[in-house]
């Protein structure tokens, strides 16, 4: 009975001490200012220090004391302090009063869990003036568990608490080695501050909800405010955009060129393209009709699509003629177009010359390469015009109109 019992506490000393050694080498990571830094851990599995909100106090002036105790947790070991000889109704720190008392929820900062209580004290008597009181040394009893061990316990051990000077009357104790104030948050502060921000943080997400249901509500009423209005008035494609069509049309009819070869029908295919572009380079309106996405167009028509949300389709159609394009060029009262504007208007009648004699020809005698030609400098010339009609080159253009009339206003005076 003898040796087992010997050899029961010869296993916990050897647990204690592989517990103690496996310590020295974790360090210790975000622990509250004043906690004890890794080198500790290997001598000391627990530490405590104190804190009080005042230096120095009168006879009977109520001041708070502060208690914090760190101790090691890991998935190897546990250190297990008894905590109710620390409770506010049981420590005795005389000769000061305990009035009371309170304890905060602990803080884990592995491998470290930190706990702390918040005492109330005062001192009375008239034999402390002047003098330094020493708030009373303190034993903390432990237990190291081995979690690895199934839970097993070592012997009871102490850590000592050293007292803490308090001067009566006076600006600081005599003792006092270090005069710089401490900071007077707990951990009920660092509650509070949690609570606070989680409220905060619902009260955002609250909001933000809101938020969205606004703003989905204000996508619903744009959406339906645009189809009403696009129900009520079609607004015509703008000049760029036919024009775009235009080469995508050129592009097309290239593509059935190269596999079918020139015909009469290709050939009015091109005329149309060329009419609108000829159209809009004279500044004349193209007609534009929105039909339903499935409706076909018919000759003389160029089929656009139009609307993302909505897509329907914008049969794009200009009578213009080639003797149309060639009255503005032989317009000489200095009111006609530019000379880029004559350029761009002088391939697109030329190729409308071209396709027109194609088309209505009685013979059916195709000019291929004729007819290549005057598709490619057509395109060219939709190009230039396309790059005429957006706005910076229109704002550029008037503005220089403009001021070359306002100086001919100033040299004429």
């Amino acid at each position: 009975m003898s040796s087992r019992s010997w050899l029961g506490r010869g296993g916990v000393v050897v647990i204690v001490l592989a517990c103690g050694a496996w310590l020295g080498t974790r360090v210790d990571a975000q622990a509250p200012a004043g906690a004890p830094g890794a080198g500790d851990v290997e001598l000391d599995p627990i530490k405590c220090w104190w804190r009080t909100d005042k230096d120095a106090v009168h006879i009977g002036e109520q001041f708070t004391l502060v208690l914090t105790c760190g101790v090691v947790e890991t998935s190897r070991i546990k250190i297990l302090p008894d905590l109710s000889q620390l409770e506010p109704t049981v420590v005795q720190l005389t000769p000061f009063e305990v009035l009371g008392g309170t304890r905060h929820k602990d803080i884990q900062a592995p491998p470290w869990r930190y706990f702390q209580y918040e005492y109330t004290l005062r001192l009375l008597g008239d034999t402390f003036f002047g003098q330094d009181i020493d708030i009373p040394l303190i034993k903390v009893t432990y237990k190291v568990e081995s979690v690895s061990s199934g839970g097993t316990q070592g012997r009871d051990q102490t850590y000592a608490l050293p007292a803490l000077p308090m001067r009566i009357m006076s600006l600081v104790p005599k003792r006092a080695t270090d005069i710089k104030d401490a900071s007077p948050r707990t951990f009920a502060d660092i509650e509070a501050r949690l609570f606070r921000a989680t409220g905060e943080l619902v009260a955002a997400a609250i909001f933000f909800g809101f938020a969205v249901v606004l703003v989905g509500l204000a996508l619903v009423r744009i959406v339906g405010h645009y189809g009403q209005r696009a129900a009520a008035v079609a607004r015509p494609l703008p000049l760029g955009t036919v024009l775009g069509g235009c080469l995508r049309g050129i592009g097309r009819l290239k593509s059935d060129v190269a596999r079918e070869g020139w015909t009469p029908e290709l050939a009015g295919r091109a005329l149309t393209v060329f009419r609108i572009a000829g159209a809009v380079a004279l500044g004349r309106p193209v007609a534009q009709t929105l039909v339903d996405i499935d409706v076909p167009g018919r000759e003389g028509q160029l089929v656009l699509r139009k609307g993302i949300l909505r897509p329907r389709r914008a049969l794009v159609s200009a009578p213009t003629r080639a003797n149309a394009t060639a009255r503005p060029l032989a317009n000489a009262n200095g009111k006609g177009p530019g000379p880029r504007t004559q350029a761009m208007l002088e391939d697109i009648r030329a190729s409308l010359h071209v396709f027109n004699a194609v088309r209505y020809s009685r013979n059916g005698h195709v000019d291929t390469t004729a007819l290549d030609a005057a598709l490619d400098n057509g395109a060219t010339a939709i190009r230039r015009l396309r790059f005429a009609k957006r706005w910076p080159v229109r704002t550029a253009g008037a503005l220089a109109k403009s001021a070359a009339g306002l100086g001919g206003m100033v040299w004429s005076r």
